[in-house]
């Protein structure tokens, strides 16, 4: 049995290969993954190594934060009492005391002889840690990180002796700041704890492929790709090379040579353009991907080689409409968070490929996420057809709904925002399912300061990404959030009966409190913003499963509720659609209890169990239920 996953190719990986070392990882397998591209030789795939650290972990709770001052990163620090657990995973399912904990933990592993190569060039990364990091190698401190969302890493070739096996260390804090995104004292979703994703070493050349950008658009049968190609010379040498771009699975010739010089520590960008005679479009119908890969040569070698998988797709706005490759689409959405009963955001992909079926079955094309998701999860949903909104975890920032203690809005939330969309848009562009950036949900940008920070992300946003949508979520008059001017659509949350306006406490009470202003605000906004698309990116109400009756939380309730909202959004002619708040129940913080300790919004339960209102919801959007257990 080999102790580490080790996958000799690509640094991005082809969404094939994440999903096996998925299934790998589920089942607590170590073995050699298969990276193996269709059509390419072997000698393409060898270049890379990739080491995934899933193995040895040992964990430490550091309630009292004595960790730094005892020096529990230290080389020589006994750690034989720690726990042994499964990474990833999060800390809250390692047992039900540490359920819903916000503090500090410790995590250690050993990098062995036989994970990195000392001729290589070897990164450390890290895809997903909450919150904020510290690491170290044999006691030696490497760097911190703040975010709990985005991927980031740490060139570690010179930590590394060969011969020599080291010790990793991490001290992991998930409390929330109100200074860190999302930037408000109140969070409804749970900060899941420790090491979400997976960790992995990559050892390349000193000559690399950093980075590979893929733009794919229909053009008469076939399509224009435009790929960005990054190499980066951390060599203290110049280099001739010949970069070879090539696109598998289409009809006809599809790749392309290039000489390139780099001198010793530049970073190139080469542009690369190639035209497909045939080709099929990307579409929720049609969810056809292929694979482009990137090879590095050198005197004759292939130093480097790197592969993703994208989709042929446009994605525009005519007047009030949204346009996929040219024609109108109703986005019929649903909100989702990463939290599957108990195992909180590490799910096994037989369950989430299971969980994704049905959701097309009942007819949903759009999913929206307050943070940015996975790579692997992002995979599936360019696999399985679904379009996706992708947000800055920007949420109730500024808000005064629960008393003006600890609010606090400023310009500096950039300095945190502007990194983690640049971020964002960096690691997801190659995903046809993104269609949406969204800066922000549910904030106070209706003054000054939130107008002026919406703008400025709107920009920079469209400065990074051109191919695609970018907009905010607001809440109250969307007037006010005087941003949509330089938004592509306009987007807002309205919960009419259930949390403005009178509200609903029988069935019969839906129609006029709550069906009729949704009616009302559509028709006015539809007026005031002229010719921009509108999207109700949240509409929905509670309703908790086995309860029923006619009263509001009831199963019977929340059907009925959800059933006229959507009546009301298609009944606005020039309104492109809605997304439910929500797919599935989710776990709130423990400091977010309102009468329960989850929100019961979902059309499945929080272990999946289906309510009346999802054979609701997929009449509404014409799907089916045919297999939904």
């Amino acid at each position: 049995m080999m102790r580490r996953l080790i996958s000799p190719g690509n640094r991005i990986i082809t969404a094939g290969v994440i999903l096996l070392l998925l299934n790998v990882l589920a089942v607590g397998c170590r073995k050699p993954a298969d990276t193996k591209i269709p059509g390419k030789p072997a000698k393409l795939l060898s270049v890379r190594k990739i080491v995934v650290l899933n193995d040895n972990w040992h964990f430490q709770i550091d309630v009292n934060d004595i960790g730094e001052q005892e020096r529990w990163y230290a080389g020589d620090f006994d750690r034989n009492a720690w726990t042994p657990v499964t990474v990833p995973g999060a800390w809250d399912c390692y047992d039900e005391a540490l359920w819903g904990y916000e503090g500090i933990g410790w995590y250690a592993t050993t990098i062995d002889l036989g994970d990195f190569d000392a001729d290589k060039r070897t990164e450390l990364i890290f895809n997903r840690v909450m919150y904020y990091s510290r690491v170290w190698i044999d006691g030696e401190y490497i760097g911190e990180n703040i975010g709990g969302y985005l991927p980031f890493s740490f060139d570690v070739t010179d930590h590394l002796q060969p011969g020599k096996t080291s010790t990793l260390v991490l001290r992991v804090d998930n409390r929330p700041r109100i200074e860190w995104l999302p930037a408000a004292k109140r969070i409804e979703w749970m900060q899941y704890g420790g090491i979400l994703q997976p960790v992995r070493l990559v050892g390349t050349s000193k000559t690399r492929i950093a980075d590979l950008a893929v733009t794919a658009v229909p053009d008469k049968g076939g399509a224009n790709v435009s790929c960005t190609v990054e190499i980066s010379n951390t060599a203290d040498t110049d280099n001739e090379l010949v970069l070879s771009v090539e696109i598998e699975g289409v009809t006809g010739q599809a790749d392309t040579t290039v000489n390139v010089h780099t001198g010793p520590g530049e970073t190139t960008k080469v542009p690369v353009e190639i035209s497909i005679e045939k080709a099929e479009a990307w579409s929720p119908d049609s969810p056809v991907l292929y694979t482009v890969t990137a090879s590095l040569t050198h005197n004759g070698d292939i130093i480097d080689t790197v592969s993703d998988r994208f989709g042929i797709r446009a994605v525009t706005t005519n007047g009030t409409d949204i346009l996929l490759n040219g024609i109108p689409v109703t986005i019929k959405g649903v909100n989702r968070y990463d939290d599957y009963d108990r195992m909180g955001p590490v799910v096994p992909t037989d369950v989430l490929r299971r969980e994704l079926k049905l959701m097309k079955q009942v007819g949903i094309n759009t999913i929206r996420v307050h943070y940015p998701q996975s790579p692997d999860l992002l995979s599936l949903y360019d696999e399985y057809g679904f379009m996706m909104i992708e947000e800055v975890p920007i949420n109730w920032w500024g808000q005064d709904w629960w008393g003006r203690d600890g609010v606090n809005q400023s310009l500096e939330i950039l300095d945190q925002a502007k990194p983690v969309l640049r971020k964002m848009v960096a690691r997801d562009k190659n995903h046809p399912c993104v269609i949406i950036w969204s800066m922000a949900n549910e904030s106070k940008t209706n003054n000054d300061i939130g107008i002026t920070v919406m703008r400025e992300l709107i920009r920079l946003a469209k400065s990074l990404d051109k191919t695609r949508l970018v907009t905010f979520v607001a809440n109250g008059d969307p007037r006010e959030h005087r941003a949509f001017d330089e938004a592509d659509i306009v987007c807002f949350n309205k919960y009419y009966g259930i949390f403005e306006g009178q509200l609903c406490r029988h069935t019969a009470q839906i129609d006029s409190f709550a069906y009729q202003p949704t009616v009302n605000i559509l028709t006015l906004m539809r007026s005031y913003f002229g010719n921009k698309p509108i999207v109700i990116t949240e509409f929905g109400a509670r309703g908790i499963r086995t309860i029923h009756g006619d009263v509001y939380y009831s199963e019977d309730f929340q059907a009925a509720y959800i059933s006229r909202i959507w009546d009301a959004i298609r009944s606005v002619h020039g309104i492109s659609g809605g997304v439910l708040w929500c797919w599935a129940d989710y776990y709130h913080r423990r400091d977010f209890f309102d009468y329960a300790v989850f929100g019961p919004y979902g059309v499945v339960s929080v272990d999946r169990k289906p309510k009346f209102s999802l054979d609701t919801l997929a009449r509404m959007y014409g799907g089916t239920l045919s297999d939904k257990k």
